[in-house]
């Protein structure tokens, strides 16, 4: 299922991105390529548009929908909800935001699903 808008969410921004590429940062239009921080970029990117972190996370989404996400080596063990932990062992890969291990990759997106957001209760 593809998806119309890419909500992003950091320590000092918020960031909402179109399928048509319409970026917004923390509630206003932002024109592409746009700094956000010192750490956060926004441009267009293979068609679409990606978000950028110096972490090393990259969200590019695509004007279809497509949300694929890119880690750096730097977030191993850091990450959670339906992308695990990023450690290399699948295992352990399905928690809930309580820290408890889902039975399957439903029951984990259903349970870190941002409810406060139209759509995302589907």
């Amino acid at each position: 299922m593809a998806g119309t808008t890419a909500y992003i969410f950091f320590q000092d921004a918020f960031i909402a991105v179109k399928r048509n590429k319409e970026t917004w940062v923390n509630g206003r239009p932002v024109p592409l390529p746009a700094k956000i921080s010192d750490a956060v970029s926004v441009h267009k990117s293979q068609g679409g548009v990606a978000v950028v972190q110096a972490s090393g996370l990259q969200v590019l989404f695509s004007p279809s929908g497509e949300v694929l996400l890119r880690v750096g080596e730097s977030l191993a063990n850091k990450l959670c909800a339906p992308c695990g932990n990023f450690n290399g062992d699948v295992s352990d890969d399905l928690r809930l935001p309580s820290g408890g291990v889902a039975g399957n990759i439903t029951e984990v997106i259903n349970a870190w699903k941002a409810r406060d957001f139209s759509g995302c209760d589907v």
